[in-house]
This record gives C-alpha cells, sequence and structure tokens, in this order.
C-alpha cells in the first residue's frame, strides 16, 4: 500500500464508488473517462501509450480523454520524454468541477438578466 498524504491509493480508489462515479457522470465525465482516472490513481503517473495499452483503448482515443480530463481539472501533464500523466486529489478535481458547473449557471443567470433589460 503506497501512502499519498494522509490518504493511501487503495482508500482513494475504494472512494470511488458506483454512487461517486454516478455523480461525475453527472458533470459529464464519459465511462471511459473514469477508466483512465482510475487507472491513474491505481497506477501513478503514466504516459499515454502505457494507459492506452493497459485499458485497450486507441491511442487517439487516449489522447482525447486525457485532453478532456485536463481541462476539467482532473489531471496534469508532467514534462518529461514521452509526456507523462497524472491524475489530481479526487477531493480538488470535485472541487474544480463543481466550481466550474457554478460558474457556467451564473454566467446562463446573468445573460437571461441581461437579456431581461
Amino acid at each position: 500500500m503506497v501512502l499519498v498524504g494522509s490518504e493511501t491509493i487503495n482508500g482513494e480508489i475504494n472512494e470511488i464508488s458506483d454512487s461517486i462515479k454516478s455523480v461525475l457522470k453527472k458533470f459529464g465525465l464519459t465511462e471511459n473517462e473514469l477508466k483512465v482516472y482510475r487507472h491513474l490513481i491505481r497506477n501513478g503517473p503514466q504516459h499515454a501509450n502505457e494507459i492506452g495499452k493497459k485499458l485497450k483503448i486507441y491511442r487517439t482515443e487516449t489522447y482525447r480523454l486525457l485532453n478532456s480530463l485536463q481541462q476539467k481539472g482532473m489531471v496534469n501533464m508532467i514534462f518529461d520524454k514521452p509526456t507523462k500523466f497524472v491524475r489530481i486529489d479526487y477531493v480538488k478535481a470535485l472541487d474544480h468541477i463543481i466550481n466550474t458547473q457554478i460558474n457556467t449557471l451564473n454566467e446562463l443567470v446573468r445573460n437571461s438578466l441581461l437579456q431581461n433589460l
């Protein structure tokens, strides 16, 4: 078991249960994005090629998934040769997703109010 701060990798893997997966799906994560994120939790930083091979996902799809997860604040790149990808702490990633959704909703409300003036 590898310690990560006060948490363990195994504890964090168990934390992403079916109910949490359901919540993440509601925030727009796809099944394959969840697979990639869980893979990074279990295996630590990896090259996109390694991730794709282990999960049996085409290389181009793997890069698309990693890019999407990076935009959602769940994955970061480690600039190495070749580039590696590392997951963001689950709590921080969820916080980022929620804040993004709140900002989007606030913008929709502002735009709606402006149209009614």
